[in-house]
């Protein structure tokens, strides 16, 4: 089993550095995890993303209260 493979279904807040040096703070649900790649529901971004697994700094698992007021929010600017 890959590391990341316990967060699977599962709502994470990543730091992740992109190609150009930007850093950013996201909310993914992951989906699929492969070797190098997870491919994840972004919260910010609102649709399917691929994250490289060695740009991602950090990550810790969502609390369900803020699982809950993060789509909350979400659905709202959907609406």
């Amino acid at each position: 089993m890959l590391p990341w493979q316990k967060y699977t279904g599962r709502m994470v807040e990543i730091i992740y550095g992109d190609r150009s040096g930007q850093f950013s703070k996201r909310r993914i649900v992951i989906r699929f995890v492969q070797p190098a790649f997870i491919r994840a529901y972004c919260m910010e971004r609102g649709e399917v993303r691929c994250f490289a697994i060695d740009r991602i700094l950090a990550v810790q698992p969502v609390p369900s209260a803020k699982r809950a007021s993060s789509a909350s929010a979400r659905q709202r600017e959907l609406a």
